[in-house]
């Protein structure tokens, strides 16, 4: 019993790594979209990153 609940952790802990590292990928995916959407506009400026997740906040409502 003790050897399947080692398993079981084991298997919880890679997917918790995996789903972590997919949520950075999105994420630094999202940025550079945004940052070219912005370069493209040809109203590229110095912007923080405040502006860049309201960006992709307005960007997601959109969609819905």
């Amino acid at each position: 019993m003790g050897s399947r609940t080692s398993t079981v952790s084991q298997k919880n802990t890679t997917d918790i790594k995996f789903a972590q590292s997919h949520m950075r990928s999105r994420v630094s995916i999202g940025f550079s979209c945004t940052i070219s959407e912005i370069q493209n506009t040809s109203h590229f400026q110095r912007i923080s990153p405040w502006e860049v997740v309201r960006a992709l906040f307005r960007k997601k409502t959109r969609r819905s």
